[in-house]
């Protein structure tokens, strides 16, 4: 009866207290069901493409360029001094084998070559009569000192015909003169370059490929050249010699192409284009978009078990077409990153979509 005396104003306290209460209870239930149930939103992986690292037979073509040269060519020079007597052949003539092309005068040699001559028929007079008076006489150390000057003359005598001999210079085979450095009446000392020449039949072109192309090659490989002052036509080449030293300065390697046979038309000093294919080969390659350099090298990024990309340097080989090889850093199947490199770093973990290369010999 108390109660219903009292005015509304302070019933509706309690009420309001006590819906409070109510409300508080319920906030601090609806917290602590939302703080227990553990739900972390984690940021999306790094996704990337991946394709394996693979041996495959791989094959690639080069076109270069390189100088038309006599593969037979020689200087000839004089290997006695005197004056040119004789001297009948210009650039471009053509001799024949075991012709004289350069004749020196050898009037003072052949004088000399008649007295070693009546020096060693005296000595050889002297030592006869010495060896009938042996027993009468003559003793026989005089007849060993006889014995010596004829040998002695016998040596001079070869020595001034083999001098006589050099005044006459033939041309060790068929071909053409190409180079002339004196004229008739000049006086020349020992060892002058006198003529030059060369066997026309003999051509090859000679190239210069970068150190990474010498190992992909062999002698008797086959080539087409092209010769660029002649026509269209593609002519056939076989590798002669791969010189074993690579230039220090060029960082290149010199290669010798000898025709089968020389073109008709062709002239040493052209330029020829050569066309150069390399024989079909297993390497273990990657994509080539897939390698990175920076400051320590090449790169790539490689995908591991537990889904971890790892920074891999490696030793890079000859691209072909879009693969590169890879001669040291990797084995065959593991996972080469092939997109998603922005942002990739080396541990970074890593959603992965496999691609497959495909296993066919490229050829460029």
């Amino acid at each position: 009866m108390i109660i219903s005396n009292l005015p509304a104003r302070f019933l509706l306290i309690p009420l309001l207290v006590l819906s409070g209460l109510i409300t508080a209870a319920c906030d601090k239930t609806g917290n602590a069901g939302k703080a227990g149930s553990g739900v972390v939103k984690q940021a999306p992986l790094h996704v990337v493409e991946t394709t394996r690292a693979r041996s495959q037979s791989v094959q690639s073509k080069l076109t270069t360029s390189g100088t038309i040269e006599a593969g037979t060519r020689v200087r000839l020079y004089n290997e006695v001094s005197g004056k040119i007597r004789y001297l009948p052949y210009h650039e471009g003539d053509a001799v024949a084998a075991h012709t004289i092309v350069i004749g020196l005068d050898d009037e003072v040699i052949q004088a000399e070559l008649d007295k070693a001559t009546a020096s060693r028929e005296q000595a050889k007079i002297d030592y006869d009569r010495l060896k009938k008076l042996k027993k009468q006489l003559a003793s026989d150390e005089e007849i060993a000192r006889a014995h010596t000057a004829y040998d002695i003359a016998v040596a001079d005598e070869k020595l001034q015909q083999t001098r006589l001999n050099k005044t006459s210079i033939k041309a060790p085979f068929d071909g053409i003169i190409t180079e002339r450095h004196y004229e008739p009446g000049d006086v020349v000392p020992m060892h002058s370059h006198i003529l030059s020449m060369i066997d026309p039949e003999s051509l090859q072109v000679t190239i210069h490929l970068a150190e990474n192309w010498i190992p992909l090659i062999q002698n008797g490989d086959s080539v087409d050249v092209q010769i660029d002052a002649l026509d269209d036509s593609i002519h056939t080449g076989q590798i002669k010699r791969i010189h074993p030293t690579i230039d220090a300065s060029t960082r290149k390697g010199t290669v010798e192409i000898e025709f089968q046979p020389a073109p008709f038309g062709a002239q040493a000093g052209q330029l020829a284009r050569v066309y150069l294919k390399t024989r079909p080969a297993d390497k273990l390659v990657v994509p080539a978009h897939a390698l990175h350099h920076d400051s320590k090298g090449a790169y790539v990024y490689v995908v591991n078990e537990e889904n971890e990309a790892g920074k891999i340097y490696v030793q890079k080989g000859v691209q072909f077409g879009e693969v590169i090889e890879i001669t040291s850093g990797l084995n065959a199947n593991d996972a080469i990153v092939t997109k998603g490199f922005n942002g990739l770093r080396h541990g970074k973990k890593v959603k992965v979509h496999n691609k497959d290369l495909d296993d066919v010999a490229r050829v460029l």
